[in-house]
Parts: C-alpha cells; sequence; structure tokens
C-alpha cells in the first residue's frame, strides 16, 4: 500500500450501488491471489474480530483518504477530485472522478492541479477538492490499453519537460474526432488546457495542449530522430568496454542511465538523447532503429536486479587470478582461494569444442538460414524461429499446450471453413500462439528450457548480430569467479546480479565415441569426473522411454577424490552406456511396452534418419572452460539447454547454461546433476550441496 494510514482513519469508499461514502480503515491485507485488500468499518472505534463480517473489503482504487492533498503532490500520483464550484476548476465537476495528477500548482495556472481523469476530459482543480486514492500508479497502467500506458509513462518520466502546442482564442486547429481530422476554432485558453468548439457537431471540448488528437504534435518528428543516431553511429561501445566490465554496466557507461521507479513498479532506462524506456519491446526497436551497437542482452526491468553493486570478498585471499582463462573468454575470469594457496588440477583452458578422433565428424552442411532483415523480430516469420516451434509442437513435453492450443484453432474454424482442414494454417496459428509465451529467447534471455532444443540463427542467416535468437554464440559475458569452497571443492559464483534466463556460458572440451569414452571412464588417472553426455537424442523420447545417459560432470568436489567417489567409480558410466546404446540402436525398450505417437516417431525418424545411434561424450578432463566448475544442487539456480548453431546435427548440441531465477552477487551457480539413485550397482554418492531441499544421495 503506497499511503501511510493508521487504523481508524476517515476513508472514503466506493460502492456501484451508494457511490463514495465515508468508513474506517481496519487493516490491508493480501488475497490468495496476491492482490491488495483495504478492510474498512462503518465505526470509528472498530471492536469486531478481525474475521468479522461487518468489515467490508475494497480493492485500493475503491479507496481515497477523506483529507484532503497538500500542495507538493507528485506528478502520476492517483487522486479522487470531489465536485467543487466553477471558482475552484476549469470547469464543473458534478460528481467525484478518478485520475492522475498531470501539473502540480504555480503561477501560470492559478496555484491549481491539473488533473487528467480516467473517464472524462483534463481539468484544473485545488487542493482542497482532491483526495488521495490508496491505488498505486503502476496497478492503474496495468488495466489501461498499451497506448494510454505508453503515454502515461512516458509524461510521468519526462515531467516537466512537456509539448505544448502554442495557440490563441479564435485559431484554427485540426484535432481527432472518431479517427478523422476535423476543424476546430479555440475557444479558450486555460495554462495548458483549451477550449475548442468544433462545428462539425455543434459543441465544445477541453483539450490539453500536448494530446496527441492534435494534429501538429500527432505529425511532429518520429521520436528516433538524428541527436539518437549520431549517438549511435559516432560514440559506439568498443571491444575494451565489453571486456573489463559487467555486461549491464556497458549502457551506463555511455551515457544511458538507469532509474528503479517504484512508484511505477519498474525500470527505466534514458538514452543520452532523453528517451525513456520501460519495456524491452520498445527498448529493442528503438537499438535496432538507430543501428546501435548495445544489445538488448545489455539491460535489465528486472527491479530486483541491481547492476551496479559488485561482490567483494571480507576474508584473506591466498590466491588471486585476474584472468584464469588468459584471454581465451572475451571477458576476464577471476579465479580466487581464501583456504589456502592450492590452484585446481591443470588442463587446457578451451572455448572450443573439439573430436578427439577424425571420425567424429560434425555435419555443418544440414543448417539452414532466415531470411529475415529485421533482426528476427516477427518470431513467426523467422525459419531459425519456426524450427524450434516446429520442434515444440512435435514434442511430447508440450503434447498438452499443443493439444489445447489445436483445440483453440478448431473452434475458431467450421467444418465447412476451407481452413478446418489445412494444416498449414494451424501451422501458422500455432506459431503465433507459441509466440506470445516465452519459449525461447526473450529480450536475450532464456526463461524457461526448451526441451525440444533452441536453433539459433548462424552464418547462413541473413540476420545480424541483433537478432532476438543469438545468444550462446556470443560465449562468455558475464563476469564470474572460480573460488574454493569449504566442502565441494573449486566452484564458480557470479561478481554481479544475474537476472533470470542469463546465458552463462557453454560446456566445452573433447568429444569422445562412446569406445574412448568408456576406455578414459576406465582409466584410474582420469575416470568420468569431467564426462557430460550428449544426450538430446534420448531427450526426444518420451519418458517412459528415456535411458538418459546423465551427465557426469562431476567435479573433485573434495581435495581427495576417493572419499567423494566409492571405488567402482568407472561402473556409473560404463553401465549407462551400454543400456543407452541398447535402447538408442532399438529405438525402443523391450521392456517398455509403450507406443511412440505419430508426431514423436515422426520427429525421431526424421532427427535420427542420417546419423548412427552412438553415444557421444564432452570430456573436460585435459581440455574445458569455466562449465567444468559448475556443482551440483538439489536445489538448482541453473539450467542446462541443449542449442545448435553451426550445426543441426542432433548428435551435436552445445550445452548451455543459463539462470533459473534471479542470482545475486556472490551467490554460487549450481545446477542439478539430475543422478537417479540405486541406478548404478555398488555405488553410492553423496550431496554436499547443504540447500534446505537436499536429497543427500546422488547415486
Amino acid at each position: 500500500m503506497p499511503l501511510a494510514i493508521d487504523v481508524g482513519q476517515r476513508v472514503l469508499v466506493y460502492n456501484p450501488s451508494h457511490g463514495w461514502t465515508v468508513a474506517y480503515f481496519v487493516r490491508a491485507q493480501q488475497t490468495n491471489d496476491n492482490k491488495l485488500q483495504i478492510l474498512t468499518c462503518r465505526l470509528s472505534n472498530c471492536h469486531h474480530k478481525p474475521t468479522s463480517q461487518d468489515h467490508y473489503r475494497y480493492p485500493p482504487e475503491r479507496v481515497a483518504l477523506n483529507d484532503s492533498i497538500g500542495e507538493n503532490v507528485n506528478v502520476g500520483t492517483r487522486v479522487l477530485c470531489m465536485p467543487s464550484g466553477d471558482a475552484d476548476t476549469s470547469r464543473y465537476i458534478d460528481k467525484p472522478l478518478r485520475g492522475i495528477i498531470a501539473e502540480q500548482p504555480s503561477n501560470n495556472n492559478n496555484q491549481r492541479y491539473l488533473i487528467f481523469a480516467d473517464s472524462d476530459a483534463p481539468f484544473y482543480l485545488r487542493s482542497t477538492a482532491i483526495r488521495l486514492l490508496l491505488e498505486p500508479l503502476s496497478n492503474y497502467l496495468s488495466k489501461v490499453d498499451s497506448g494510454t500506458k505508453q503515454y502515461i509513462e512516458n509524461y510521468v518520466l519526462t515531467y516537466p519537460k512537456r509539448r505544448l502546442v502554442n495557440v490563441a482564442v479564435k485559431d484554427h486547429i485540426n484535432i481527432e474526432l472518431n479517427g478523422q481530422w476535423v476543424d476546430a476554432i479555440v475557444s479558450k485558453v486555460d495554462a495548458s488546457l483549451m477550449r475548442v468548439f468544433l462545428p462539425v457537431i455543434n459543441k465544445h471540448e477541453w483539450l490539453y495542449r500536448g494530446s496527441l488528437r492534435l494534429q501538429p504534435l500527432f505529425n511532429s518528428p518520429s521520436t528516433y530522430e538524428p541527436p539518437c543516431k549520431r549517438f549511435a553511429s559516432d560514440k559506439q561501445p568498443t571491444t575494451n568496454d565489453s571486456k573489463c566490465c559487467h555486461f549491464l554496466l556497458i549502457p551506463l557507461n555511455h551515457g544511458w542511465k538507469r532509474q528503479i521507479r517504484n512508484d511505477l513498479g519498474t525500470i527505466v532506462y534514458a538514452s543520452p538523447c532523453g528517451q525513456m524506456f520501460t519495456d524491452g519491446e520498445r527498448l529493442h526497436a528503438y537499438l535496432y532503429q538507430t543501428n546501435s551497437s548495445l544489445s538488448i542482452r545489455q539491460f535489465t526491468f528486472d527491479m530486483n536486479c541491481r547492476v551496479t553493486q559488485k561482490f567483494l570478498s571480507s576474508t584473506t585471499v591466498y590466491v588471486n587470478l585476474d584472468d584464469y582463462a588468459l584471454g581465451k573468454d572475451k571477458v576476464p575470469l577471476m579465479l580466487i582461494n581464501e583456504i589456502d594457496s592450492s590452484l585446481p588440477k591443470p588442463f587446457e583452458y578451451t572455448t572450443e569444442r573439439i573430436p578427439l578422433t577424425s571420425d567424429i565428424v560434425i555435419d555443418q552442411t544440414n543448417t539452414h538460414g532466415c531470411t529475415c532483415t529485421d533482426g528476427c523480430l516477427d518470431t513467426t516469420k523467422c525459419a531459425c524461429w519456426q524450427k524450434i516451434y516446429d520442434g515444440i509442437i512435435q514434442s511430447h513435453y508440450y503434447e498438452d499446450l499443443i493439444g489445447s492450443l489445436k483445440e483453440l484453432f478448431g473452434q475458431s474454424t467450421d467444418e465447412d471453413d476451407d481452413r478446418h482442414n489445412n494444416l498449414d494454417e494451424m501451422r501458422f496459428f500455432l506459431y503465433d500462439a507459441l509466440s506470445k509465451r516465452n519459449l525461447g529467447y526473450r529480450h536475450g534471455r532464456l526463461l524457461e528450457k526448451i526441451h525440444s532444443g533452441i536453433y539459433e540463427c548462424n552464418g547462413k542467416c541473413k540476420c545480424d548480430s541483433r537478432c532476438t535468437n543469438r545468444c550462446v554464440q556470443f560465449g562468455l559475458n558475464t563476469l564470474l569467479q572460480i573460488y574454493h569452497t569449504s566442502e565441494k571443492g573449486w566452484g564458480v559464483r557470479t561478481l554481479y546480479d544475474l537476472p533470470a534466463g542469463t546465458f552463462l556460458s557453454f560446456y566445452s572440451g573433447e568429444i569422445l565415441n562412446d569406445a574412448d569414452a568408456n576406455r578414459r571412464g576406465l582409466e584410474k588417472t582420469m575416470g568420468d569426473v569431467y564426462f557430460t553426455a550428449l544426450d538430446f537424442l534420448t531427450s526426444l523420447k518420451p519418458i517412459p522411454l528415456q535411458r538418459k545417459l546423465k551427465a557426469i560432470t562431476q567435479k573433485d568436489q573434495s581435495n581427495d577424490e576417493t572419499n567423494f567417489y566409492h571405488d567402482n567409480q568407472q561402473q556409473l558410466f560404463s553401465d549407462q552406456i551400454s543400456e543407452i546404446q541398447r535402447n538408442e540402436n532399438n529405438h525402443t525398450s523391450i521392456e517398455d511396452k509403450t507406443t511412440l505417437s505419430d508426431s514423436n516417431k515422426a520427429l525421431l525418424d526424421h532427427q535420427l534418419a542420417n546419423y548412427d545411434s552412438g553415444i557421444y561424450v564432452m570430456d573436460a578432463h585435459y581440455k574445458g572452460n569455466v562449465s567444468r566448475f559448475y556443482n551440483h544442487s538439489c536445489s538448482p539456480n541453473v539450467f542446462v539447454q541443449n542449442v545448435f548453431i553451426e550445426t543441426w546435427d542432433v548428435r551435436f548440441p552445445w550445452v548451455a547454461f543459463f539462470t533459473a531465477t534471479n542470482v545475486k552477487a556472490g551467490t554460487e551457480l549450481v545446477w542439478d546433476y539430475s543422478y537417479e539413485v540405486d541406478t548404478v550397482e555398488n555405488r553410492v554418492l553423496h550431496c554436499r550441496c547443504g540447500s534446505d531441499e537436499c536429497r543427500h544421495r546422488l547415486l
């Protein structure tokens, strides 16, 4: 509740049958659906129990303070305006009206407030007739159309800077009326308001002199004007900028401002030329139209994300390396040890995925490119986005969603309608419906895992780096720190706050076939501690048919690996390889009599048609990157996503890591290894994640 209010204080409440009446405040509470509710009573000294039926419940937009406001109420404040005489207002008000403060009292407006009424023309009113509503502006904006929302947001953010037409009495001006420009004659000017006479309907109307219904303002130059374009072209971010600082700080280092507006319930970005943005859609379009080298990925509207606060260790540091990757990543990768002076076991740092033998061939001829020239903003027309949507439509993971959407399509067409049996019409209907959900990248972030895979735009596409469907291919751009944990060996934490869906890194290393993986898994000097399976093929199958090779990226989570892994360490890998190999070769398990749906069978046949069904593994033992240090947690804040970029060869997805939640600076980045207890005979693996939801055993 945005206002301070005392128990027993007089308020005005609105009831449709009685209008605005006096009551007394009891308390504010949250409903089951997380909405604010105001409890009031008709008695000034309420003696009823908290659950009493004598309490009346109202939403905040129906409750106002009974006292009049002062002389310094902020623009954008929600208010209730009471009926007042002609002497106090620019026009007569015969009933209470809700609205927002649009202008504060001054000598120019005769010490009155300008009110933008919710459902009436604007007017001036003195403070004695104005009451404060308990409704915040953000709540009101959530219920209006997008055009009104954008106009009010920009007005509040840029006030007192405004564009007003200069007019005088008897001037002619074109105004919008029912979608048409009509001639009007100015009959009165009152500060920021003017009254016009419209001969076409023989009526007077009050208008705000900054209204877009006035043709001179409607036809004013575009918001993307040369001053912004000059900045975008003449003062571009350099390579060194992104190399040295947190990616969310780059816009701020180039003249942008980021404001946390609690009154609006949003983040506001202000460009160097004064443009205001409160949502990613408009900001992305602006960056594209001004040809800016800044990316939408460098902005976040998450109010819980503090982009400027860096984590600093408060303990003694024995080892402090500025860049453990030695320049091989796009940003420095710090490493510190606050426990002793040891370092991780030596390995070659690489950001590549390297086939171990020449017989492992990653087919790069099977990709196709999109023809988009708009940065792939219209995802329904982008060939790469369509491949993502096709995978979702055919995947068993989304059967319920796709089934319900198909029902909606059927309901929207008659059986006699040509569209009813038109598969292309249904397909584009599904594309459009999926594009409105958080499936795939949204403003450079992935908010939920796409089980059927992400197909990023690639070198064959006509789009450029500003494309909405490019992310993992840019590599690490987040400032991370490898550090020595007290219980789990080496781990990774973020130095800055990260919003949900932020790309972290992908798993690099050597790609092994099953024979080489078995051989390395049996070697005592190596084992399977840095293995991760490229198991996208098995994930395509319905759950009863899956014999997934679990991601074996288990690191040396203690200084003595033999304390953490039991003697038959190699058994985990070799048993799973053989079991999955059998299931992959046969496509379905003899034990599971489940039959694949036609769509899933078609998808599997299509995916497997040109490839052998062997299992491939990424091994980061000798060569790898920061991803080899991510630890397990039963309460993960990171998830894994299969991504295809330079190839659509389903045997070789990029294994990418994204934040599952908003992650605060200094927090360890952890993911769920998803092992199943007792799946490997004579093998026990205890969990040391320490979370409240710890399962205590991994195997």
